[in-house]
This record gives C-alpha cells, structure tokens and sequence, in this order.
C-alpha cells in the first residue's frame, strides 16, 4: 500500500522592509561625513576661496595640567593659512598675562605663509620657587586676516 504524501511545513520567506536598507545606508553615509569633517583644520591645505588670507590655529586652548616647579616645558602648536591670499604677520606673536607671571617670547617660524601653508608657534617656560600657582596666558597673533587681525591662543598652566 501507498504511503500518502507527507506536507512539511514551511514557513514563509521574510523580507526586510524596503525602507530598513536606505536607512542603512543613509547612516553610514552620515558616520562617514561626520568622521571627515571631524579631522583637523590643519590636515588639509586646500585654500578655502574668499579673496582674502586667513589665519586657523591647531588649537584655541592648551591646557598644560599640573606642572613642577623648576620643570622647563616646551609649548608649540601649528597655525596655517586656509585663505586664498597670503597671510602676513604683522608684528611678532606676544604673550599677555591674565593671570600669573612671567611669560616667555614666543617666536614664529615663518612671518608670510602663502595659501595653504603653515608654520609653527613655540616658546618654552619655566617658573621657580616663588612663581608658583595658576598661570593664564594669552599668545597673541597679529595678522592680515580681514575677519580676526589679532587671534589669541589661550595657554594655561598650574605649577607646583
């Protein structure tokens, strides 16, 4: 005798729905552009148009932490000229006291930065018994940048 055929049982096949993928991949988009425009002014030196110089410093603010007295420290960061005009300095870099004492000469590596060049901002400091506590220096950068011609980096330091 005939065995009767067997049903197996199947379940229906399940889809995502259209929407679920674009989604997807509209995010990873956005990580993606989030990432790039994350990186550092000073990584691209593709002058920004404008007809003018402009003047991007590395960072606004270094904070030093807790420093020990006696301790020579070296404070250097990168300024560049994203503008589609040369940048000209237009007196050395200065260093105003807000709080503290004794601040150091900065010098500057280079005074005309073409567009998309940079140069470098460094000064080294130490303070001794009796220059000790919280410091608050401002580096001022006098420029030819129309839109910031004196731009300051503020620099703080705690020594102990």
């Amino acid at each position: 005798m005939a065995k009767p055929s067997q049903k197996v049982a199947t379940q229906p096949k399940q889809t995502l729905p259209i929407w679920l993928p674009l989604i997807m991949v509209a995010g990873v988009a956005l990580i993606v552009v989030a990432l790039l425009g994350n990186g550092n002014a000073l990584a691209t030196s593709t002058p920004q148009a404008g007809g003018a110089p402009r003047l991007i410093v590395e960072k606004e603010q270094i904070d030093l932490g807790t420093i020990a007295l006696g301790q020579t420290v070296e404070v250097k960061f990168d300024v560049t000229n994203s503008g589609d005009q040369a940048l000209t300095f237009t007196g050395s870099p200065y260093i105003e006291v807000v709080k503290g004492c004794c601040p150091p000469t900065p010098s500057l590596g280079q005074y005309t930065l073409k567009p998309g060049e940079h140069t470098t901002v460094s000064f080294s400091m130490m303070m001794h018994e009796g220059m000790g506590g919280y410091h608050d220096f401002r580096v001022h950068l006098p420029t030819t940048d129309p839109g910031q011609h004196d731009k300051t980096v503020q620099v703080l330091s705690d020594w102990q």
